[in-house]
């Protein structure tokens, strides 16, 4: 498949004069070239992962469905106000330029197809490859809608013709300012995001930013008339800058004022044309950092050392670095730090003090049943696994043996501050049973998923927050499995828990923990007993769908 898609561009031309024509091979060609293979490799991932392709479609039709919103509220904003209009579009123009910026922050899963690295070897200029990234992104489900929303910005301007007819030819240079934006910002912090610290320090802030996202939407709707007179004020300074310049030509032309198009006008085309200019000498340094990355080696045998010298014991040692190690693996040990919180939040906002306590829940719930990704972010090293002939039950164990380290000393220490600060010792055993029971069936019904679902998961060394294309729906689908399983299986305990909070009698709460402990006890041995069955006889296909994956 390499060969015809390469070849127009970069074959040998034959001599002139044999009755042929020579295939194109200019700038205009190799950039067709880049467009294909973006579009080629993105395929054949969706092509060879028939569930990814269906969350693919869903998603698209997602964006569809926000696309006709976006349209539906631009047409109504076009018979408001003209300065409500300004303020709408200029704000909102310069958030979705920002975002584009974020954007690889928060999530370097975006198509990095075509990078240095790759592309080092091709006979291009560095100028015909930034073409063919910049055109490739733009041609790309997230350029085309960022491309239809600047068009359909004219729609605000309908009641004046020339308006939208500027908004309409501007539409490009906003897309193209977008993607310029976001490839600049992947460049710049290519060599940063390489590193793990840095994505540890991005992942400990977007968590940070979830825990106070409570606190700051509530801040936002309480405060929302007193700033709405600032908006005005923000928007017009925006119009001046980068962010909101595009936007601000067409509202400047409604309101007749051309002198200001015209001025805001050029800082547009500026911008376009400065990202570009300080994009490429930052995509040229990357050829040299391509293969610029260093290994820091590690004096010791780490917890190899700790654990008994069998198999279950090296699976535990190996998969306990991972999780005190591995970005991907840290995030969810950060639920310790989030959920507690965000249910405080809640509990004081409401006056239900019950929920603070009920955080040791999901957090007993989301640890135990983060091993359900286990062999997916193994990857290709769990080969290793068949190929040593690891038995099931040892697999099985030993991922629950480092996992356990980690999710009891957690619960327990968060149901004891959290009961501590309600003041309320007497449902502790309850919360102890309940805790216990999703904790313990948590560890079998992840033992049993992960040896029959293989998720679409960031690899080594990829930002923790990445996704692939149709991931969202077959990750939503096993989630959804195991949380149900797990609540299935736990009603015993659940019901329990129910009468003893209603009644309050002591007998009740011990009876709870007995019962809870007893059933996740249960439901964790046959979890593990039906888990290590599934490894023996689906391992090969397990490894194979990993590849795949990869």
């Amino acid at each position: 498949m390499a060969e015809p898609l390469l070849t127009p561009a970069f074959a040998p031309q034959p001599a002139a004069g044999n009755g042929t024509s020579a295939p194109r091979s200019g700038p205009a060609a190799r950039v067709r070239v880049l467009v294909r293979l973006r579009f080629l490799v993105l395929w054949n991932t969706l092509r060879r992962h028939p569930w990814q392709l269906v969350g693919a479609i869903i998603g698209a039709l997602y964006g569809l469905g926000v696309l006709s919103m976006v349209t539906i509220g631009l047409v109504a904003l076009s018979w408001a106000d003209p300065a409500l209009a300004r303020t709408v579009v200029i704000l909102g123009g310069s958030a979705l330029i920002l975002g584009w910026m974020v954007a690889p922050i928060v999530s370097s899963g975006m198509d990095r197809t075509l990078d240095p690295a790759r592309l080092v070897v091709f006979p291009m200029r560095p100028g015909t490859q930034l073409a063919g990234i910049a055109i490739a992104s733009l041609l790309g489900v997230p350029g085309i809608i960022t491309l239809l929303v600047s068009a359909l910005a004219a729609l605000a301007w309908l009641r004046s013709p020339l308006a939208v007819i500027a908004a309409l030819l501007l539409a490009p240079v906003a897309a193209a300012s977008c993607v310029l934006a976001c490839q600049f910002a992947i460049t710049a912090l290519s060599r940063l995001t390489a590193s793990r610290r840095f994505r540890e320090i991005i992942g400990g802030v977007i968590v940070l930013l979830v825990v106070c996202a409570g606190p700051l939407i509530a801040g936002v709707g309480s405060g929302i008339e007193a700033a709405a007179e600032w908006l005005p004020t923000v928007a017009e300074v925006l119009s001046w800058t980068p962010l909101g310049a595009v936007w601000a030509v067409p509202a400047e032309l409604a309101a007749g004022h051309w002198l200001g198009a015209v001025l805001r006008l050029l800082i547009a085309l500026a911008t376009v044309l400065g990202l570009f200019l300080a994009w490429r000498p930052l995509y040229i340094a990357g050829f040299g950092a391509a293969g610029g990355s260093r290994t820091v080696v590690k004096a010791g045998t780490g917890w190899f050392g700790r654990f008994p010298a069998t198999p279950r014991g090296a699976i535990a040692a190996r998969t306990l670095t991972y999780w005190l190690r591995d970005p991907r693996y840290l995030q969810s040990l950060l639920i310790v730090l989030v959920m507690p919180v965000v249910f405080g939040f809640v509990s004081a906002t409401t006056g239900m003090q019950i929920l603070l306590p009920g955080s040791t829940v999901m957090v007993a719930c989301l640890l135990s049943l983060a091993t359900f990704t286990d062999v997916s972010y193994d990857g290709t090293a769990f080969s290793t696994h068949l190929v040593h002939g690891v038995r099931g039950i040892d697999d099985r164990l030993g991922r629950l043996w480092s996992n356990a380290l980690l999710t009891v000393p957690c619960v327990l220490l968060v149901a004891v501050v959290t009961t501590a600060i309600v003041g309320r010792f007497d449902q502790l055993p309850t919360l102890l049973g309940l805790s216990g029971a999703v904790m313990l069936g948590g560890f079998g019904v992840a033992s049993v998923a992960s040896a029959i679902f293989v998720m679409p998961v960031p690899q080594s060394g990829e930002n923790p927050f990445a996704t692939k294309p149709g991931a969202g729906v077959l990750s939503m689908v096993g989630t959804f499995g195991s949380y149900g399983a797990l609540l299935v299986l736990t009603l015993p305990t659940i019901v329990l828990t129910v009468v003893a909070g209603v009644s309050g009698d002591p007998l009740w709460a011990w009876l709870t923990l007995a019962v809870g402990l007893l059933n996740g006890g249960l439901v964790c041995f046959f979890g593990v007993m039906l888990g290590s069955r599934l490894f023996d006889r689906r391992g090969p296909e397990l490894l194979a769908r990993v590849v795949a994956q990869g």
